[in-house]
C-alpha cells in the first residue's frame, strides 16, 4: 500500500510527549528561580555596600574626633597617652622588670618614669665593680622590655656610678 501524502498548508500536530512537558515546566520553573536569586543577590549587595558607606563614616568621624581630643590633651605624648602607659605600665611593673636584670651588687639609686607618647626610663644606677655594671648593661640590651637604651653620665672609680636612659615596652615586658 502506498502512503498518500497531504499537500495541505496546514501542518500536523505533532505528537506531544509527558517528558518534553516536564522538561519545559523544569525549565521555566529553573528561569524563575534564577532570577529570583540574581534579584536577590542585587538587594544584598546593595545593602553590603549601604552598611559598608556607613561604616566609612564612622570611622572617618571617630579618627576626627580621636584628632581633636589629642589636641585638646597637648598631642600624642598629651594625657591621652599617659593614661594608656599608666595603665599598661604601672610603675611596679616597670621597677619589677628593672629588678629582674639587677645584679646583686648593683644597686638602683634613683629611678623617674616620664610617661608621654612612649614611656621613658630614667635610672642612676651604682655598682660595686666595673663587670656588675657591664653585666647588668647585658641584661638591659637582651631584655624585650627595654629598647633606645642610652648610656649618660658614668664614673668608674672603685665603684661605678652611671645614669642610663632606655624606653620601656610594655608588650615585651613583663
Amino acid at each position: 500500500m502506498i502512503a498518500e501524502r497531504d499537500f495541505s498548508s496546514r501542518r500536523r500536530p505533532r505528537d506531544r510527549r509527558a517528558g518534553d512537558l516536564v522538561a519545559l515546566a523544569l525549565a521555566a520553573l529553573l528561569l524563575a528561580a534564577s532570577a529570583y536569586a540574581a534579584v536577590s543577590a542585587s538587594e544584598d549587595a546593595r545593602q553590603a555596600q549601604a552598611s559598608l558607606d556607613n561604616v566609612r563614616r564612622d570611622i572617618a568621624a571617630a579618627t576626627a574626633r580621636m584628632k581633636e581630643l589629642q589636641a585638646a590633651a597637648g598631642g600624642e605624648g598629651g594625657l591621652g597617652a599617659r593614661a594608656v602607659w599608666s595603665i599598661e605600665a604601672p610603675p611596679p611593673r616597670v621597677v619589677a622588670a628593672i629588678g629582674e636584670m639587677l645584679p646583686r651588687d648593683v644597686r638602683l639609686d634613683a629611678l623617674v618614669l616620664r610617661y608621654g607618647a612612649q614611656l621613658e626610663v630614667e635610672m642612676t644606677l651604682t655598682a660595686r665593680t666595673a663587670e656588675e655594671y657591664d653585666r647588668f648593661l647585658r641584661a638591659l640590651e637582651a631584655s624585650p622590655a627595654f629598647d633606645r637604651i642610652v648610656l649618660g653620665e658614668e664614673t668608674r672609680t672603685d665603684a661605678v656610678r652611671a645614669s642610663v636612659r632606655a624606653h620601656y615596652q610594655a608588650n615585651g615586658g613583663s
